[in-house]
């Protein structure tokens, strides 16, 4: 009898130790695999960006003003901080690109060239980086999942001193913070992610 209640007592000491380690084992894997998916994320927002930030001021006919999204309103290749909350994570850019045909945005009354006039912006609450194309209208579009913290734009002129003066602006440095919605149980806390870019923007 003592020899049985010995071997049980093994028994469930190994099956308890197979247990913790297999659940060790299993919050390593899905803490490892929440890190890539924060990492992709954060790089997929970063490249978008800087894409879409390398076709601003594209301007071959020289459009001063444009009819779209309403009369009268003048080409600026950037406007910096167009909600005016003062965090700078946001930008409103202008191209004229799709096609490059001297209407931004498209004839009048019409506004259906997508992409030419267009908002990036952090949602916070949301956790997402967003797209409003003033042009098309409707609501500021989620372009990533909801991880992204962080979004912040910093403007720098031809000497790579920073600038308020969206005329003067070179590069545009672009900052994307990224975190993983759950903790990682092996740490207690949420990973997170920062990459950062410089883009030269055009000057015409």
């Amino acid at each position: 009898m003592a020899e049985l209640l010995v071997t049980m007592l093994i028994t469930v000491t190994m099956m308890g130790a197979a247990l913790a380690v297999t659940e060790q084992l299993s919050r390593g894997f899905s803490a490892q695999l929440d890190g890539a998916l924060l990492q992709d994320e954060t790089r997929f927002a970063l490249e978008w960006i800087e894409t879409t930030l390398r076709t601003t001021g594209s301007n071959p006919y020289g459009i001063a003003t444009t009819n779209c999204p309403v009369a009268g309103v003048r080409f600026e290749a950037l406007r910096l901080d167009p909600n005016g909350n003062g965090l700078m994570d946001d930008i409103r850019l202008q191209a004229d690109i799709n096609p490059p045909n001297g209407l931004l945005g498209g004839a009048a009354g019409a506004c259906d060239e997508a992409g030419e006039d267009v908002t990036i912006a952090h949602d916070p609450s949301a956790r997402t980086i967003t797209l409003l194309d003033n042009n098309v209208g409707g609501n500021p579009t989620p372009m990533t999942d909801g991880v992204i913290t962080a979004l912040r734009f910093t403007y720098l002129d031809a000497n790579r001193a920073p600038t308020t003066v969206a005329a003067a602006v070179a590069f545009v440095k672009v900052l994307v913070t990224g975190e993983t919605p759950t903790a990682n149980r092996a740490r207690g806390a949420s990973d997170s992610v920062t990459l950062t870019t410089d883009v030269r923007v055009r000057t015409r």
